[in-house]
């Protein structure tokens, strides 16, 4: 059925799901789009538009529309077959293509995977390709069998332990003396006889026999920046040893400090709190691509901690979703189930909200959560940057400086100031006025004895 817009209608801007072409000359890029908007939640192209959102119109022929289709449908795999209709706006002729989002993932166009990320079509890479053909057909990576494994390499001490923890935790019904081949079957860890790549993850006896790159690696560096290690430890072994192991690297790597509070009562805190940096690192052992060469990674400085996995977030999910309620998606849906009987996970989306309640809670920033398409980051901080945290108050690199540098030192005076920056004493002056005024500096003492200490 022919969709028509009334001519007043704004045309929206591009973004994730809209892009707009001049004319059909781009007809390349008209096709790849179609298969990025295919791959990822569907889209509308407007042909006869320009960048800026002027209608520039388009000439139709009698066969135009029908040759647009047929391009489309012979340079996608799957085939796409978009809804195609011309609109009148401003007694110009446009084309709109409305594609909807594929069923069968990754889409490609001329030869190339492509998936829509904000204003652009990005090309997939292999690992990418695996997971959504995979996960469109209802399986994940870890679901797959290694045809050079037996059940001889599970081992049987970790898959009891790992019974009596789930009989414990989640009240699940079944005897932790149940015989390895059974038990895995139960937790549908074995294809045609052999064990899956989560079996040998969960339970192996040299996982990384079969999956080398399945490993933590965790480091202390001196300072804020990775020059000198003070403590490093790669983790191998199953995942649920690698889960406490790297907590205990933590806790090695990071201090306690304690208050006295309200009637003398004595209170401990680490410097970042355990659930959320725990959540943290089991979410990157849960849900990281093992298909990709990278570990996980647990790097811990002066005044941060980051957690690293290899894989971003699953498509269709953004850093802002995760802010709020939303579902959950693993990438590896049977270690997901597995950590989720032992209590490791809660399978409802809301481990983020908790980090960032715990770091609340502790008086933190925020956690900060990044997404680099094939990898993804959590951040700890013990305060926020002074670039982040007066970003958008009219601040020059001058005074920037003046005020990382009170916060680090614990004050600043006009003569030190002048060594960190060059400039006339009377602009420097000024600099330090404006701070002042703007209460991001509190001024102590007089004439010479004048110093500054950072505001709250």
């Amino acid at each position: 059925m022919k969709r028509v817009l009334r001519e007043s209608t704004a045309i929206p801007a591009e973004g994730e799901t809209v892009e707009l072409k001049r004319s059909l000359g781009e007809w390349k890029e008209i096709e790849e789009t179609c298969a990025a908007f295919a791959t990822a939640k569907g889209g509308r192209l407007y042909i006869g538009v320009a960048d800026d959102g002027r209608v520039v119109g388009v000439q139709i022929g009698k066969g135009t529309l029908e040759d647009l289709t047929n391009k489309i449908a012979q340079n996608t795999v799957p085939k796409l077959v978009p809804a195609i209709a011309t609109q009148v706006r401003a007694g110009a002729t446009l084309i709109v293509v409305d594609v909807t989002e594929s069923t069968t993932k990754p889409v490609s166009a001329f030869g190339r995977a492509l998936r829509r990320s904000g204003r652009t079509n990005q090309v997939l890479s292999a690992a990418e390709i695996a997971e959504l053909y995979l996960a469109t057909r209802g399986v994940t990576w870890d679901q797959t069998a290694r045809p050079d494994a037996t059940l001889d390499d599970i081992d049987r001490d970790k898959v009891q332990r790992f019974l009596a923890r789930a009989r414990a935790e989640r009240e699940w019904a079944i005897d932790p003396e149940t015989p390895v081949e059974r038990a895995v079957r139960q937790l549908n860890l074995v294809q045609n006889g052999q064990p899956t790549i989560a079996a040998l993850l969960l339970f192996g006896k040299n996982p990384q026999r079969f999956l080398v790159q399945a490993k933590v690696r965790c480091a202390r560096f001196k300072g804020d920046d990775e020059v000198e290690f003070l403590d490093l430890k790669v983790i191998e072994g199953d995942i649920i040893g690698q889960v406490e192991e790297a907590m205990a690297f933590v806790r090695r790597n990071t201090s306690m400090a304690v208050k006295i509070e309200g009637k003398l009562e004595r209170s401990e805190r680490w410097e970042y709190p355990l659930d959320a940096v725990r959540e943290a690192i089991t979410n990157a052992v849960c849900h990281r691509d093992y298909a990709a060469s990278g570990n996980v990674q647990v790097r811990i400085f002066d005044h941060s901690l980051a957690v690293w996995n290899p894989g971003g977030l699953p498509a269709g999910l953004t850093v802002e979703d995760l802010r709020r309620p939303h579902e959950s998606k693993p990438r590896n849906k049977l270690i997901a189930d597995a950590f989720f009987l032992i209590k490791y996970i809660e399978q409802f989306g809301t481990g983020i909200r908790r980090m960032i309640d715990d770091c609340r809670a502790a008086g933190l920033p925020e956690p900060k959560f990044e997404s680099y398409g094939d990898s993804f980051r959590t951040v700890f901080r013990k305060t926020i940057p002074v670039e982040e945290r007066f970003a958008g108050v009219g601040l020059n690199e001058r005074q920037m400086k003046a005020l990382r540098y009170a916060t680090e030192k614990g004050r600043i005076t006009l003569a030190e100031y002048a060594e960190l920056v060059q400039g006339p004493k009377r602009t420097l002056q000024r600099d330090l006025q404006e701070l002042v005024q703007k209460g991001l500096l509190v001024k102590h003492g007089t004439a010479k004895a004048t110093w500054y200490e950072a505001g709250q």
